[in-house]
């Protein structure tokens, strides 16, 4: 499965396929987990003080995960997290913007107008390589890729 949070959720793929297929509505209402599940709190190792929050009454599915990752990371900046960014840093992630943006078909103006998301503090560490949970009942982790 091909899922880059970058982009929204609509074209993760599965790339075992040939063609590569993108997910249906009966894949993404699988439930996220073995056992049922009404919460969830999800950590990113890039940045510890971003948690993706994930809730649904009747079970968490993998569509409430990836819409919710998608979500967290498709944030703006905050005016506070860009004072935060570190000199050193800044050309990076304005370089990783502008290569997200462009990406974006047809929607690149937009997408540049807003600046600054929380996706590309993450250096093109973006490809969902699944969840982990390394004590039983605590928080998940993100495990992420670099893209291509």
């Amino acid at each position: 499965m091909h899922f880059d949070i970058a982009f929204p959720i609509d074209l993760i793929r599965f790339n075992s396929t040939y063609p590569p297929r993108y997910l249906n509505a009966k894949d993404l209402d699988k439930p996220a987990a073995d056992v049922t599940i009404t919460k969830m709190v999800i950590q990113c190792p890039f940045k510890t003080d971003w948690e993706v929050y994930v809730s649904r009454t009747d079970g968490i599915r993998c569509r409430d995960v990836f819409d919710a990752i998608y979500a967290s990371f498709n944030t703006v900046l905050t005016p506070l997290e860009r004072q935060s960014i570190p000199l050193k840093d800044r050309k990076s992630y304005e370089e990783a913007c502008k290569l997200r943006c462009k990406a974006t078909h047809g929607l690149t103006a937009v997408e540049e107008a807003q600046g600054l998301k929380r996706v590309d503090v993450l250096l093109h560490n973006t490809v969902f390589q699944g969840l982990t949970q390394p004590k039983s009942g605590g928080d998940w982790v993100l495990n992420l890729g670099r893209s291509a």
